[in-house]
Formats: structure tokens, C-alpha cells, sequence
């Protein structure tokens, strides 16, 4: 996994736990922090251990990486996104029509400047982004220079940071979506703080439907991700493939779900 900081992971790994425990399996935890090397490295070393098999977070990695799992032949299963590849199994949803589905709820709620602010910007933040273009792109409302990335770590300090930069650098934007609950919720901390009224000023949507989002002030209007969902369907997936059985899909869409509050 690429961190133990954000709550969606371990929410997921809480999951893999009491599947694999009632079979006997102990489950090491590798946090690569978001660098492919530093995940390259972690297969290595965890595929001398000679795992039964392997979960892994998305399918962005080395060449390296790949080839230390082909050549080990140990069973994997992805998680978070959605493959494309035949031989690949992967239980997840498509984090581009989540990115698409939270700006076209903007969009229909009469929302016309619309915003995107991002931090991390891992592959499956960059998804979210593209679906959130598509859907302004179909509007004719695309606006690339109201995007604010980030490559810093995801946090509700950052999200009030961004939120306030881009207030100052576009006052007209009535309506932003970010790739992540906590700067989210950092950014309705910060109107509070300016006196910019949400949703009547400027509508917010964020990700992942942390806890705390549903007591913000107001509650957060946010894409509930089926975190824990993904994290034992993917360790079912593993253990029928230790056992022999074929997967019977090797490409299982969880579904996100929208959950309209106050924000918007």
C-alpha cells in the first residue's frame, strides 16, 4: 500500500486481516509511500520471504517490479483500479467515472466555474482528474487554469492552503472538487474562516467519504469509495487462487457511491 496516513487504507487492510486470519495467514504490511523505487524494493525483499501470494495497490510500478512478480509466478491481485489486461485480476471501481460523476453532480446543481484541487497526485488521483475534465469538456466549461496540484501529501492544513490561493486567484469559482476528503474538509474550515458561505458562495465536493465529513459544517458532500469492500474482495480473490479455483471475475467493479449533503 502507499500509506498508512490515510485512513481509506487502513480500512482496507482492517478487511484483508479478517479474511486472511481465519485461514491461518499472516499478512506483511509494505507502505512504499507513494515511490515506485521504494515499492520495487519492498518486492524484493518481501518476495524472499516467499509469499503464498501478493496484494498490490494499482498498477503503476517499475519494470522491475513487474518482472520480480512475473518471474516469481506468485499469485497477485490489484487493487483500487481496474485493469485492463485479461491475465490481471483487480477489484476495484474506475476512479475516472467517480471524478466524472462528482463534477457533473457540480455541473447539474448550476455550478458554471468549477475548480479542481489536488495533492499527492498518485495515478489514481491523476484518474479522478481526467474524469472531472471530461465532464466540464462535455459542458463546455473546461477551465485548466482553475486547477490546483499539489505534490505535497494530502492534509486538512493543505486543503485550507489551496482553498484560500484559489479564492484569491479566482473569486468567480462557484464550485470545486477535491481529490480527497481531508482537503476537503480543510477548505470548509478555511470559508468558515473567510466568511465564504458554502454552498450558496462556492460548493464543494471531496473523496473517499472520510469520518468527519457527514459533521462538517455544513456536511461534506463527498464520493464514498467501498474501501473495506475492496480490501475483502480482493483477499477472497487471493485465497480461491490459492486454492486452485479459477476467479471467475478477473476484473470486479465495487461501484462508488455519491453522497449529496449540505456542501453542495
Amino acid at each position: 500500500i502507499p500509506s498508512l496516513s490515510n485512513q481509506l487504507f487502513i480500512d482496507t487492510l482492517e478487511a484483508i486481516h479478517a479474511v486472511m486470519r481465519p485461514r491461518g495467514l499472516e499478512v506483511l504490511i509494505g507502505n512504499y509511500h507513494y515511490d515506485v523505487d521504494e515499492e520495487e524494493n519492498l518486492i524484493r525483499n518481501y518476495l524472499a520471504y516467499q509469499p503464498c501470494g501478493v496484494l498490490l495497490t494499482g498498477f503503476d510500478r517499475t519494470e522491475g517490479s513487474r518482472h520480480l512478480l512475473a518471474a516469481s509466478r506468485v499469485p497477485c491481485v490489484h487493487m483500487m483500479e481496474l485493469g485492463e489486461q485479461a491475465d490481471a485480476v483487480s477489484v476495484g471501481f474506475s476512479q475516472q467515472q467517480a471524478g466524472y460523476a462528482a463534477a457533473r453532480h457540480l455541473i447539474e446543481r448550476g455550478r458554471r466555474r468549477l475548480a479542481f484541487i489536488a495533492a499527492q497526485l498518485d495515478p489514481r488521483v491523476m484518474q479522478r482528474a481526467a474524469g472531472f475534465r471530461q465532464a466540464l469538456l462535455e459542458a463546455g466549461l473546461q477551465a485548466p487554469e482553475l486547477e490546483l496540484l499539489a505534490a505535497q501529501p494530502s492534509s486538512i492544513g493543505l486543503g485550507g492552503e489551496l482553498f484560500s490561493r484559489l479564492m484569491a486567484q479566482a473569486p468567480e469559482v462557484d464550485g470545486v472538487f477535491f481529490c480527497n476528503d481531508d482537503l476537503a474538509q480543510g477548505a470548509v474550515l478555511q470559508a468558515l474562516h473567510q466568511g465564504i458561505a458554502v454552498p450558496q458562495r462556492v460548493a464543494m465536493v471531496g473523496f473517499n467519504d472520510l469520518p468527519g465529513s457527514a459533521h462538517m459544517v455544513p456536511p461534506l458532500t463527498s464520493i464514498r469509495t467501498p474501501r473495506a469492500a475492496v480490501g475483502r474482495a480482493a483477499a477472497q480473490a487471493l485465497l480461491a487462487m490459492l486454492d486452485g479455483k479459477r476467479v471467475s471475475a478477473t476484473r470486479q467493479d465495487l461501484g462508488f457511491e455519491l453522497m449529496v449533503r449540505e456542501s453542495t
